[in-house]
């Protein structure tokens, strides 16, 4: 009997219509004669919509609308949900930023009894809050870009008091927010002062740290059906239009280059690598993470944050780490299905 996949997309955040690109491309690659196949769309006033699918994935715009077509059932709140998670194997988690990477929809698929793919709830919380997982990093020796926490619960933190400690560039960001939304480089204090103002609307804590000159990788840790923890090769992000890697460098067309295998010195990339699996495992991180790392001038690391749930279109980081093993796309679903049957229960 095929094994039952509730591949969920969508969700209240910013990251939305990421999440549906990410969905898509998973629908369209798992194996039909091993899986059987369940659209659940969150949409963004947390109701929730499913289709059952064969061959033909449907088109963005039913995902984006899924209350106007026919073919989903639903609106249904979280808590009377029950025909949603019927006859459920494992849910694949292909959502992202609030209710999808912090705990809050792990927490319920664990009440629920539901096995899923990625983090459970301690490791998704902790890894979503930017102030948290630094702080969690430091006392365990990792060295991330010196910061602040200004916003609302530290008025004393002023821009003119950051302005007077740290040089220009400074990276302005809500602690909970992913994809290089509501983040920004500012150049000048105006452009602090004025970001800050702006969200703190999002957020009563805002993180601020100093700019770190360097070279930008990605580094990605996938757990074996085995067991086993493997390092995939690091991405190597060469900026082409834009002076960080934002939103639009990441999602855009000709925003950044992400090269794997990249050339980089052996001894550079034995160490990023073990900081990457050491934010793993800090972070109890189950399936897979990306963490993200600036190396400065010195060849001397930072970690800038750790995504528990990765990207998974097919030219996000983690696919295109696993494609440089040799692997396939297909086989990545696997694995990571695999993985989350044998882990059940969230720690």
């Amino acid at each position: 009997m095929p094994i039952r996949i509730n591949v969920v997309m969508g969700g209240p955040s910013a990251e939305h219509d990421i999440s549906l690109l990410s969905a898509m491309d998973v629908l369209t690659h798992l194996d039909r004669k091993r899986y059987g196949v369940r659209a659940v769309v969150v949409t963004m006033d947390l109701e929730f919509y499913y289709c059952d699918i064969d061959d033909v994935v449907p088109q963005t715009e039913e995902f984006l609308s899924p209350d106007k077509y026919k073919s989903f059932s639903g609106p249904f709140k979280p808590y009377s949900s029950a025909p949603v998670w019927e006859n459920c194997d494992v849910a694949f988690l292909a959502i992202h930023g609030a209710f999808g990477e912090d705990g809050l929809l792990q927490g319920f698929l664990d009440s629920n009894l539901i096995p899923y793919t990625g983090s459970g709830v301690y490791s998704s919380a902790t890894g979503m809050n930017k102030i948290a997982s630094k702080i969690l990093f430091e006392q365990n020796g990792i060295k991330t870009p010196p910061y602040y926490i200004t916003g609302n619960t530290h008025p004393e933190i002023t821009w003119q008091f950051l302005a007077e400690r740290f040089d220009y560039p400074m990276f302005v960001k809500c602690p909970h927010s992913g994809s290089s939304r509501l983040m920004t480089r500012v150049d000048c204090g105006a452009g602090l002062g004025t970001k800050i103002t702006e969200y703190v609307q999002y957020s009563p804590d805002v993180l601020v740290e100093k700019g770190i000159k360097g070279s930008e990788f990605a580094v990605s840790v996938l757990e074996m059906p085995d067991g086993t923890v493997a390092v995939l090769p690091p991405v190597k992000i060469n900026l082409v239009k834009t002076n960080y890697f934002s939103h639009s460098a990441k999602f855009g067309s000709n925003g950044a280059e992400k090269i794997v295998p990249c050339s980089i010195d052996a001894v550079l990339s034995e160490k990023i690598n073990a900081l990457a699996l050491k934010c793993h495992r800090i972070l109890g991180c189950r399936g897979a993470s990306t963490s993200d790392i600036i190396v400065d001038t010195d060849n001397v690391p930072y970690v800038l944050e750790i995504n528990t749930l990765p990207k998974m279109t097919v030219d996000s980081l983690l696919p295109l780490s696993f494609k440089a093993t040799g692997g396939t796309y297909e086989e990545l679903l696997d694995i990571l299905i695999s993985v989350a049957c044998k882990n059940p229960v969230s720690p």
